[in-house]
Parts: C-alpha cells; sequence; structure tokens
C-alpha cells in the first residue's frame, strides 16, 4: 500500500510500500493539492479538497436522501491528508481535520477529472448529445415508437426519451382515441408544464380566438411561448381527428442546425440574434384569466461555453417595444429575416395521422403548419401539453441507472 505521513519539518511527503493503486511523483505533498491515484492502469488526480467535501459517510453524507450533510461552517478548505490506504475496493484517508473517510475505487474513477471521462458524463448522464440535421434527412432522425410499448416496457420509454433529447423530434403511433391518451405518457416520464392555457390545451379552429393557433390559416413557424422566462420545453401534441383536405402538415426546423450555419456563414448576422435582446409578449384573456406576459431575451440565447440553450422565435409573439438601440434594428430585422428563410429553407415536413403523438423540443425546433379547409364535415382536432426538460432527463438518468447501470454512478 501507500502510506502517506507527517514528519518533522511539518511537510508531507509520500513513503511507498507493495501497492499497485496509489501511488506520488516523488513531490512534497504540502506544495501539492492533488491525491495521485493509479485505478486499474490510468492515473487520476483527485483535489483534497474535492475528496474531503465529498466524503460519503454517515456522518458527511445522508445515504438515502443521497445528499451532503458535512456541517461547511467548520469546513476547512486546506485540508490535507495524512494518511491513504487502500482496503480491498476502497481508498481509506486520515485527514488534517481529524476526521477519516473511505471512497470506493469505482465511485472514485467514475467521477474522474481527466477531460474523456469528463466528456462521457456530460454526454451520457448529465444530458444526451444533440444531433443537428437538415429537413433533407428529416426521416433518417424521425423515430417511431409504439405508444402501447412505452406505457409497458422501460426500454421502450428509454428508446423513445434518448432519441427526442438526441435529435429533438419523435414520433409516438398507435395511442387510442381519447382525450386522456397523452395523459398516461406523461405520467411515465413526471408531470406537465401547466401555463395560463391550462394543463393541456386543444388545437382546433376557432373563429374570433384569441390565438392564432386556432386557425385554420397558415401558421407561422415559432416556438411556443417565448414569452415565458422558464419557457415548456417540450410540445406533445396528440393527433385526435386530421383534417381530410390538402393541408394541416406540420412544419419542423432544426435551429441548432440553422445556427450552425449561420455561425459559419453570417457570423454578424448570427451574434446580433445571440446577443440583442427581444420583447416577446402575450395579452389576452384564457379561460376568464386575464394575462399580460412580457420576457426579454436574444433569439439564440448561449450559455457560457457558446452552446445554443433555447430558441425564443415568434413573429405574433415579438412585442412591439424593442430594447436595444435604434442603431441596431435595422440590421436585427435583415438578420431575423435570414434566420426565418433559413429555417424554412432546411425544414421538413410532415402530415400526423389520427393515433400519432408529435413530440417535439420547443425550445430547440421551430414548429408550423400549412393552412387547411376546416367546415362541419372536415375537422382538424389536436391535443397538446407540455413537459418541461427537467423531468425528460430526470427519466432518462433513472432509466439509465435502472437498465444500462455503470458500477460508481450512485
Amino acid at each position: 500500500m501507500f502510506v502517506i505521513r507527517r514528519i518533522r519539518s511539518a511537510k508531507f511527503t509520500a513513503i511507498p510500500k507493495l501497492s499497485r493503486h496509489i501511488h506520488s511523483h516523488s513531490v512534497l505533498l504540502k506544495q501539492s493539492e492533488h491525491l495521485n491515484i493509479d485505478i486499474k492502469g490510468h492515473s487520476l488526480k483527485f483535489p483534497f479538497v474535492w475528496l474531503r467535501d465529498n466524503c460519503q459517510c454517515e456522518e458527511c453524507f445522508h445515504k438515502s436522501a443521497k445528499s451532503r450533510i458535512l456541517d461547511w461552517s467548520n469546513f476547512d478548505v486546506n485540508v490535507q491528508p495524512i494518511d491513504v490506504t487502500r482496503e480491498g475496493n476502497s481508498i481509506r484517508v486520515s485527514w488534517t481535520d481529524g476526521h477519516q473517510s473511505s471512497y470506493n475505487i469505482e465511485w472514485l474513477k467514475f467521477r474522474s477529472f481527466t477531460p474523456e471521462n469528463q466528456r462521457k458524463y456530460s454526454d451520457t448522464i448529465y444530458k444526451p448529445k444533440k444531433v443537428t440535421w437538415h429537413g433533407k434527412d428529416f426521416q433518417k432522425v424521425f423515430t417511431k415508437h409504439d405508444y402501447n410499448e412505452i406505457l409497458r416496457s422501460d426500454e421502450a420509454l428509454y428508446n423513445w426519451l434518448h432519441n427526442f433529447s438526441v435529435y429533438g423530434v419523435a414520433l409516438i403511433q398507435n395511442a387510442p382515441h381519447s382525450e386522456t391518451a397523452v395523459d398516461q405518457i406523461v405520467e411515465k416520464i413526471g408531470f406537465t408544464k401547466r401555463t395560463h392555457y391550462g394543463v393541456k390545451f386543444v388545437v382546433q379552429h376557432v373563429p374570433n380566438t384569441s390565438n392564432v393557433a386556432y386557425l385554420s390559416s397558415n401558421l407561422q413557424m415559432h416556438t411556443d411561448l417565448p414569452y415565458y422566462e422558464y419557457c415548456p420545453g417540450t410540445n406533445l401534441l396528440h393527433c385526435l381527428v386530421q383534417t381530410a383536405s390538402d393541408g394541416g402538415e406540420n412544419l419542423l426546423s432544426d435551429c441548432h442546425h440553422v445556427a450552425r450555419y449561420m455561425k459559419e456563414n453570417c457570423p454578424e448576422e448570427y451574434t446580433l440574434l445571440t446577443e440583442t435582446e427581444v420583447e416577446w409578449s402575450d395579452v389576452g384573456v384564457e379561460h376568464g384569466n386575464e394575462f399580460f406576459k412580457l420576457y426579454r431575451s436574444p433569439v439564440i440565447c448561449l450559455d457560457s461555453h457558446g452552446a445554443i440553450i433555447r430558441i425564443n422565435f415568434s413573429i405574433p409573439q415579438r412585442g412591439s417595444h424593442f430594447p436595444g438601440p435604434i442603431e441596431k434594428v435595422v440590421p436585427w430585422y435583415k438578420a431575423h429575416s435570414l434566420f426565418l428563410n433559413l429555417n424554412h429553407q432546411f425544414s421538413a415536413k410532415f402530415k400526423t395521422q389520427p393515433g400519432d403523438i408529435l413530440a417535439f423540443d420547443n425550445i430547440r425546433l421551430l414548429h408550423g403548419r400549412n393552412a387547411y379547409e376546416d367546415d362541419t364535415n372536415n375537422v382538424r382536432k389536436i391535443i397538446g401539453a407540455y413537459l418541461d426538460w427537467d423531468e425528460i432527463y430526470s427519466r432518462l438518468r433513472c432509466l439509465k441507472v435502472k437498465l444500462r447501470n455503470e458500477e460508481g454512478i450512485c
């Protein structure tokens, strides 16, 4: 084994014994902030402060709540190990604060700080890596899943949610002719995102409506509810009745593909759409409830790494107040027009049939609908529900642990 001891000079040094799993590189540990561990041929480093903060003993971590209970009011960020030993499949550490910790080898390996491991964790546990698509490739990425299989099989549920999260769109087929059919799908995941349109909503032709989505005329490409700061992440549309007339097809476009194209080919317009705040609004009455919603955000929202986290786009719901400087108005409108034109150019067309539930990412895809005829003998009726990505990713992780568990995840 490998033992670390304090010596008279008040420095820490490593004294090697027989071990293939813990070693140092002849450095003074007082000058280091990491513990070097060799795990199955991989040399891994773990910061002392991280190790102490993540002690898994019952004094520091509540097992059933899976939560840290370490008292941080007395925590020493400069804590150092004074003794490290290997015991079977665990590493045992004695600390300068008098505490002792034990770490499972696989638990440590799963949380290693190597770039390769962190990428793997991000793409498999945190969120599946997205794959962008052009409309011409839509049928290659548009996976189809059976309603009853999803309800009775965790494997089928996982496959649907995984494909949905990767491509931003997926289809459920053979749903029953019931206005509550989509509820059973939602309940397999979590719960709906309620908005001022209710727990669910009905999309059909309604004269004198307060929402243009309820008309049978052409519905321009958009994201739903961009005026919500906590915008619904996904949209589930269950086709109960489809128009027999020409039209009524859904238009779908992957904005991540469009944004990447703009970043490479139209960088100035891309920058305008990522940096210029726009005011999104909705004013009206629904179910007797008055609302006046306002939210400001760019069309393309980026995280601190420059990755897209949200798309906002809706011509009807874009407010008339432009919060930016007047000099940006004309350039922004040109960039906005280019963005819409590219989405049309790269879009796919798909007409759902009764029993289909079309699921799509509401903060990634633009969606629209072609005009259709509506009369007493030819109607179209869709039942819609919103579901947040938080619930989907949570269910995916639970299913992954259950179906494809890797040692050390929990």
